[in-house]
């Protein structure tokens, strides 16, 4: 599994958006080139997608036609267990890595579809959390007044 440093979770969580793929300061990035399996999972990262899915998506860029999943299982089980992609991998990884440096990634161009949260979800989350921390408060209150034995 590709591992990427603290330091760059930061740079990926500090991020503007403005609808399109957000700008990242791409100051020490360099290190990243390096490592293959590095590139991968700081693209997977920037994309906000998993390794698995950048599996898929750059197979449909270098094949134009999606992998079957039998096939993408076989090829990133050997990935984890090597630590080596394949060639359409590290190609797709290099371009968005070039792309990330440059600021002009964007996660739309990749077909990659953010999942939206309505609003009714959003209020019953809220709701329900709002719940909890009322029902532990009582908890901790009764536990609190209870007479010890």
């Amino acid at each position: 599994m590709a591992f990427i440093p603290f330091k760059y979770y930061i740079y990926i969580l500090s991020i503007n958006w403005f609808g399109a793929m957000p700008t990242i300061s791409a100051c020490r990035l360099d290190l990243l080139v390096d490592n293959e399996a590095k590139l991968v999972g700081f693209a997977a990262s920037v994309l906000q997608i998993s390794e698995y899915e950048l599996f898929r998506f750059a197979y449909q860029n270098w094949f134009d036609h999606p992998i079957s999943e039998n096939r993408l299982d076989s090829l990133f089980r050997d990935y984890l267990a090597s630590d080596s992609a394949p060639y359409w991998v590290n190609d797709f990884a290099r371009k968005a890595h070039d792309k990330f440096k440059a600021g002009e990634l964007n996660y739309k161009d990749y077909g990659i579809k953010r999942r939206a949260c309505d609003r009714r979800t959003k209020i019953t989350g809220w709701i329900i959390i709002t719940l909890l921390a009322i029902l532990m408060s009582i908890y901790s209150y009764l536990i609190t007044s209870y007479p010890a034995y």
